[in-house]
């Protein structure tokens, strides 16, 4: 519907077997536009076809989120290792015996999993449309699923693709500024958020299953303005679904005054970060229990802060939380090692906005590791910004890699039918105005700039490719080609080996 227009096409699918079609154009308005109505066609007119789209796609499979206890997750970032974290947790607890599969399914931007199984649901990230989304809730009930976890973007959202699905629990990560190229203003990418929360009081309960919003309170972006719609919902159908709010405090009497307050349900404190992992104590209204993860960074302590919120909202155990999250091992293209026995730290990560990028490099930091005698190790970025998106942010993410890296390597990412000199130009000019002096290389190629950036690693540096995460493809011009961060990173490993080795050789 974005570049196409579908009405043109109707001839040419009933031709091929479609029987009906639902439009919200009238006939008229079509005989206008010169489109003529196969005949035979049934045709039925809606108010919103994507809507219709997604009530049909649940009928036609029996509205099979009915028969699951469904947890949404949205937010800017953070959203797919938010669900899996759930799912790790909703395993354990279901699982008929340890090292068995539990009774949950996912639905993520990476993949769908169920009861185990993995289905891959594309290329780039998005919600799969209506039809997927319910062939899947359809496979989970049928395979005895108990649990949904249904990672919820804001194109999602916004185009109806979870629309008829009975959301029980939602909850946001955070909402920073992103995706206005589509939303057009931060207030509608937003309110498209928000719909997720909606839907909350948008379907009747369900027997014995608990309703929860899990809202994120030291998020400036989403707080506000999603307790303002949760208000306005209540008010609208004189019925209250229940508010839990998670947070931060590194200070333990900080963590209990909050809870005390009634500002935090949910809190961690005491965070200390390691090389390979993360402890905290998590307090609620339930009580308090240790948390270890291998996970690496804030960002990820308030990931797993909204998934532990969502468990206590659902009455799991405290021990079924710590295993879940003790469990979780990463997700593909965020914070991912790749290993080749080099002397230096590579990482896979999917950053690709302002805040993002800024979250991983202030995580990355700290890992720079010394070097051989008192020479400075380095922090190296290599990364872009795709085109057909936010201009804006170009020079800003610039800025932030001219500020917090050591050397920047500006590549390709998605440039679609963009000028890719353009784009790059308008992030080296950021990297510029952070830093004069800040050290940036121009390499058009993304496997050239990635082994370029490996080749210059040092021991005790971190290398760091951002912007694809676990995509496989990178769209030039209409063609999406295939592509892996992944493999680039360990060719380049390799070839770094080889190479020194014949240099030794020699």
């Amino acid at each position: 519907g974005g570049t196409g227009d579908g009405y043109r096409d109707m001839a040419d699918v009933f031709a091929r077997g479609a029987a009906a079609t639902l439009c919200t154009a009238s006939p008229d308005e079509l005989a206008a536009q010169d489109i003529a109505l196969p005949s035979g066609l049934v045709y039925v007119q809606v108010e919103n076809s994507r809507l219709a789209l997604a009530e049909a796609a649940a009928a036609l499979h029996g509205f099979p989120s009915r028969g699951l206890t469904v947890i949404g997750v949205t937010g800017t970032d953070g959203k797919t290792t938010t669900s899996t974290l759930i799912e790790s947790i909703l395993n354990v607890s279901t699982r008929p015996a340890p090292g068995e599969i539990g009774a949950v399914g996912v639905i993520t931007t990476v993949a769908a999993r169920i009861r185990g199984q993995e289905i891959d649901t594309g290329l780039h990230v998005t919600t799969p449309d209506a039809p997927e989304v319910q062939h899947f809730l359809a496979q989970m009930r049928d395979a005895g699923c108990r649990y949904a976890v249904v990672e919820s973007t804001s194109h999602g959202l916004d185009q109806g693709r979870v629309a008829a699905v009975d959301f029980d629990i939602a909850a946001v990560t955070n909402i920073t500024h992103e995706h206005l190229d589509y939303h057009g203003t931060r207030d509608a990418y937003v309110q498209a958020k928000a719909l997720l929360f909606r839907s909350l009081y948008a379907s009747p309960g369900k027997p014995g299953v608990a309703r929860c919003a899990v809202l994120n309170a030291d998020d400036a972006g989403s707080y506000g303005a999603l307790l303002e719609v949760l208000t306005a919902e209540a008010r609208r159908t004189g019925s209250v679904v229940p508010v839990r709010a998670y947070g931060l405090r590194m200070a333990p009497r900080a963590a209990q005054e909050a809870l005390a307050a009634g500002s935090l349900d949910v809190v961690a404190t005491g965070v200390r970060y390691v090389p390979q992992q993360t402890d905290f104590t998590l307090l609620s209204r339930e009580g308090g229990f240790a948390i270890a993860t291998p996970l690496i960074g804030e960002f990820n302590v308030y990931n797993i802060l909204c998934a532990a919120t969502v468990a206590l909202a659902l009455g799991l155990a405290p021990e079924q939380i710590q295993q879940g999250v003790a469990e979780m091992q990463g997700v593909s293209g965020r914070m991912e090692r790749i290993d080749a026995g080099q002397e230096f730290l590579a990482v896979v990560d999917f950053a690709h906005s302002p805040a993002s990028l800024e979250r991983a490099l202030h995580t990355l930091r700290p890992l720079v590791g010394p070097g051989p005698g008192r020479e400075p190790r380095r922090l190296i970025a290599v990364f872009c910004c795709a085109g057909l998106r936010v201009p804006a942010k170009r020079g800003r993410m610039g800025e932030i890699s001219g500020r917090l890296a050591d050397v920047t390597v500006i590549t390709a990412e998605d440039p679609r039918t963009e000028d890719l000199d353009a784009i790059n130009a308008a992030i080296a000019a950021g990297v510029q105005r952070a830093s004069p002096d800040a050290p940036f290389h121009i390499i058009p190629a993304r496997r050239a700039a990635i082994q370029a950036a490996v080749d210059m690693a040092g021991a005790g540096d971190v290398v760091a490719a951002f912007g694809k995460g676990h995509e496989r493809s990178m769209c030039f011009g209409t063609v999406e080609t295939p592509w892996s961060d992944q493999d680039a990173m360990r060719g380049a490993l390799h070839a770094r080996q080889v190479e020194r080795g014949a240099t030794r050789d020699n």
